[in-house]
Formats: structure tokens, sequence, C-alpha cells
């Protein structure tokens, strides 16, 4: 009996030591004791959670009493796509003598709505945060879902946080002292900071090469870049906190905007930067079709509910990059220029956006890498870009001043061909001014010109300047008899003869009618003069055949004078040398009168 009694006694100690154990487990698992020495505590250790299908008030939530679960992992508080409501629950206790102030932060900050209850011993606190909610209505103006939270001695507290978001729900949060918090905020700031002016440096530089080329390849550019950084503007909580705060619960809709319009964009841009419409023409066709596929997604964007439109969000940015990476994969197989280049950037990207839908989805854990992935990936990725773009840029202007220098040879070709034309021209209508039309000799004016030159000239060196006049004899009877056509033949074939006796320096002119004159310059002897006289006579009488087949003869009457000072003109050698060629004429009319009246 007395066996029978301790057995059953120590099985009721094994009993309630055991209840006793979980009991005092369960509490202890979700408390936290903060420490002064300690400025930073992830709650995720001593956080335990809750769904519900319809949104509850605290007080609802505390006469339900649900089954809360205790998170061992940050993976645990990682939910992906989900409609339900989730509440956290956390003890924070304060075992010191001294106040503490402490910062409650979540992580995750692309959260619509989070209020943090704070239950303490004789009232509860209510606060509220999140990107959908007005800046003046949080309760600290942050990106982020974050909560002041005071301790006073030896006082404990208990946390319930409701989630409430359209999109993934990670909902790992720290307590973090105001220190560290604010030191964490300035760092986080810089780097944020310096990520969006990349990108909106890279922009507005793309931009600007736009409308100063006018290559659509940097307008694609400039519009991805644009989408993308309001996606990511939104997505960080910038974006709410400074521009748009008013836009309540379709701030979650900015982002699959954003990431969608992005999404077209890139299609273009790949299309216009890898000139897959000359290189590879059925990738430009799939890309195309594709697009049409990006549009219908952002209008649909639109209309959606917003969870839907997040998921599909999440499914057209992950087939856009890897369609365009794929496209830039056969690129280079191609050899398509800047192909490569291309790929790693896109790759890159691609691996960003891959993790960013994927922890969005709840596939892979939170941690820094998959938060902050995307926008590591794209940063990387746009400085590529840029650098592709730039090389392109440098191609673009060089192929421009090669186009400019080859434009500007060939205007001075065309203007070396124009003033060649011009001088021919020029040297045409001199010799039209200055020659005779039919006999290709000096005119009058011609002759004047050649005269006063070599006067001039013979002033200066002191040698005369001899002029023949000459006068064709029985000239009319041919004009008459065989026509004004057999006449100018005549006259053409006398100017060649004079021309074959001239040299080269003596100058030959058509005076008028079927008078001739023969500048000479250099000779003052009278016998070489009176030789070249005999010779015009006897080149000049030659009998010359017709175009009919007739032969003619003609004669000449020669008259010589020579300049003798400094005052003699043109005008006074052709007046002496008429005047001797009438005599000619006159001793030859005399001889033939002679000659005629002699006969019996």
């Amino acid at each position: 009996m007395h066996a029978c009694l301790l057995h059953r006694q120590v099985c009721l100690g094994l009993l309630l030591l055991l209840l006793g154990w979980i009991a005092c487990w369960q509490p202890a698992a979700a408390s936290l004791t903060t420490s002064v020495d300690q400025s930073r505590y992830s709650l995720t250790d001593h956080t335990q959670f809750w769904h519900s299908d319809a949104p509850l008030t605290l007080n609802e939530l505390l006469e339900r009493d649900p089954s809360f679960i205790q998170a061992q992992h940050k993976s645990d508080l990682n939910f992906g796509y989900t409609s339900d409501e989730v509440w956290l629950r956390t003890q924070v206790e304060n075992p010191t003598a001294r106040s503490q102030r402490w910062i409650v932060e979540f992580e995750y900050p692309f959260l619509d709505r989070v209020t943090l209850y704070v239950m303490r011993e004789h009232y509860n606190e209510q606060k509220v945060s999140g990107s959908a909610v007005p800046k003046e209505q949080r309760e600290l103006a942050h990106r982020q879902a974050v909560f002041p939270l005071s301790l006073a001695p030896g006082e404990t507290v208990t946390l319930y946080a409701r989630v409430n978001a359209a999109g993934s729900k990670m909902l790992n949060y720290n307590l973090l002292s105001e220190q560290a918090f604010y030191q964490q905020n300035d760092r986080h700031n810089f780097w944020l900071a310096t990520y969006f002016g990349i990108l909106l440096g890279l922009g507005l530089y793309n931009l600007l090469l736009f409308f100063g080329l006018k290559e659509r390849v940097f307008l694609y550019y400039s519009l991805f870049t644009l989408g993308f950084t309001v996606a990511i503007l939104t997505f960080n909580g910038i974006g709410t906190l400074m521009f748009w705060s008013a836009l309540g619960e379709n701030t979650s809709r900015l982002v699959a905007i954003g990431f969608i319009f992005a999404s077209t964009m890139g299609t273009f841009f790949a299309q216009s930067f890898l000139e897959t419409e000359k290189f590879t023409p059925r990738w430009h066709r799939l890309l195309s079709y594709f697009r049409v596929y990006c549009l219908l997604a952002l209008v649909a964007t639109v209309l959606l509910p917003i969870q839907p439109a997040l998921r599909l969000m999440d499914v057209t940015g992950f087939m856009a990059a890897l369609t365009i990476l794929i496209c830039g994969i056969y690129c280079i197989t191609q050899r398509v220029p800047s192909a490569r280049i291309f790929v790693l950037a896109w790759s890159l990207f691609l691996v960003g956006a891959c993790v960013f839908a994927l922890r969005n989805l709840g596939i892979l854990p939170a941690n820094f890498i998959t938060l902050h992935g995307i926008q590591i990936g794209s940063a990387m990725e746009m400085l590529l870009l840029s650098f592709a773009l730039a090389a392109r840029f440098n191609k673009l202007k060089r192929q421009k001043e090669r186009a400019q220098n080859e434009m500007l040879m060939t205007l001075k070709r065309q203007e070396a061909v124009l003033e060649q034309k011009v001088a021919d021209r020029t040297k045409a209508l001199e010799r039209l001014a200055t020659r005779d039309m039919l006999t290709g000799l000096l005119n009058r004016k011609g002759l004047t010109d050649c005269a006063e030159k070599a006067l001039q000239r013979a002033q200066h060196i002191g040698q005369p300047v001899a002029l023949f006049m000459l006068d064709l004899d029985r000239f009319k009877p041919i004009n008459d008899q065989y026509g004004h056509e057999a006449g100018d033949f005549v006259l053409q074939q006398v100017a060649r003869r004079i021309e074959h006796l001239a040299r080269a320096h003596d100058r030959c002119a058509r005076f008028g009618g079927d008078e001739f004159i023969l500048l000479i310059e250099g000779v003052d002897d009278v016998t070489v003069l009176n030789d070249i006289r005999q010779r015009l006579n006897a080149a000049i009488r030659e009998p010359i055949k017709l175009p009919c087949g007739e032969l003619v003869s003609i004669d000449v009457s020669i008259g010589l004078s020579i300049s003798q000072g400094d005052h003699d003109c043109l005008k006074n050698l052709v007046c002496e040398a008429d005047e001797k060629m009438y005599d000619v004429k006159a001793s030859r009319a005399d001889r033939a009168i002679r000659y005629y009246s002699a006969k019996p």
C-alpha cells in the first residue's frame, strides 16, 4: 500500500513538473529582457504570430484568445502573398532601475498598414504607420514602419502588431536604441541617396543625349530608368514619404505600374540597343509580341485588385528579364556588337529581379540580400549599361565626325569643281569677249588689250612693235559667186595660214571684214619684217579648195608700221599700216592699168 501511494505521488509530481515547465516555457520563449549594454535586438525569436482571415480589433483578439505560434527563424515571419491579417505578439521587459527608450523597426518597408498596440499594466497605447498611411498620421515620419517605445524601470509590456499588406508580408522586426536607430538610418539614407542619385543622373544624362543625338536608344533607357525608379522609390518607402503619401491604398499599385512600365521600356531598349531588327529579325518580332503582353499587363494592373496586380508584376518582371537575357545571349552567338556587356548587365538585373520576385512569393528566405537584391543588381546593371551606352555615344560621335568630314570633303570637292567650272566659264566668256567667233583670232578688243601690253613692254625694254595690216583682194567675187558660207570658209583658211606663220608670242587678229592684223614684238630688222611680209603674201595667195570642190585664189595687200617712241599707240600703228596698205593697193592698181593699156 505504501509502495502504491509512493508511485502515485511520483507520477503526480512528474506531471506537475511537466505542466509547470510547459507553462513556464511558453512565456519565456516570447519574452525579451532588455539591457542598457545592448543597442539592438532581433524580436523574431521572441515573437509569436497568428493569422486572421477577418479583420479584428485588439479587444476582439483578446476575447477570442487564439493560439499564437512561436517563431523560430526569420523565415517563419516571411508569409509571402496572403490576404490574411497577421498578428504578432512579443513581450518586452525592462529589468533595470532606469527608464529606457527604444525604437520598434519593421525591416520590410513595403507594408501597407502596421498598427502597434502597447499593453501596459494600467493603460494601452495604439500607434499606426505603414506605406499606405499618410505621412502626417504616422507615428514617426519614416520610410519604414517604426514606433517609439518607452519602458519604465522594471516594466514589462506586451506588444501586439496587426499587419495589413496587399503585397508580400515579410514581418521581421527589431528593437533598437534611439542612438543605434538614427545611426543606422543615416547609413541607409546615404546608400539610398547614392543609389537613387545614380538612377536619376543616368536617366537625365541619357535623356539629354537623346535630345542631342536624336537616337531612340537613349530615350528608351531613360524611360526604363524612370519606371524602375518610381517603383523602387515607392517600394523603399521614400516615394510615399516625400512625394505621394496621399495615394493611400494605391501606393502598392504604383509599384506594380512602375515595374511593368519598366519591363515594357526594357523591350524597346533591348531592340534598339541590340539592333534586333537588323541582326535578329525573329527576336525583334518576339520582343514586339512580348511588349504587347506587357502593355496589356499594364492595363490590367490598373484595373485588377491590388494583390493580383502585384502578383502579375512579379510574373511579368521575371518573364521580361528572362526573355531579354535569352535574346542577348542569342545576339552574342550572332556576333552582335555590344551584346556581351548587355548580357552581363542584364544577368545582374535578372538575378536581382529573381531574388525580389521569389522572396515576395515566399520561396526564398528574408535577409539583407533578398531584401535589397533588386537594388544591388539594378545598380550594377545600370552602371554597366551606361558604360555600354557611353561606348555607343562615342561610336555615334565618331560616325558623326566621319560623316561631317566626308561631307566637308565632298563640299570641298564640289567647291573645287564649281570653282573650276566658274574659271572655265570665265575663261570661255573672256574668250568670247576677246575672240572672233568665225576665225578664232583676236577681235578688236582682244587686239587692243594685247597691243597695250606689248607697247608697255616695248617701252620698258626699248624694242619696237611691228604691226602688219592685211587686206584681202578679190575676196568679194568669191562671196558673190559661191555664197557667204564659202566666203567664211576662205576667211577661216586665211586665218589658219596667218597663225601658222606667226611665232608663239605673236598676236593675230581679225580687224573686221576681210582685214587681218599681225602684231610682232622684238623684231626691229626691216629685212626680217620684209621676209615675213613676203611669206604672208605667198601663203595667202596659195589656192584654197572650197567645200564644193572649186579652187579659188585671192591676193592680199599688206601695210607695215613700226612703233617709234613712248607716244605710240595701237590707233597710230593701225592708221600708219592702213595707209601703207592702201598705198600697196594703189600701186597694184596703177601697174594693172599700165599693163592693160600697153596691150595692142
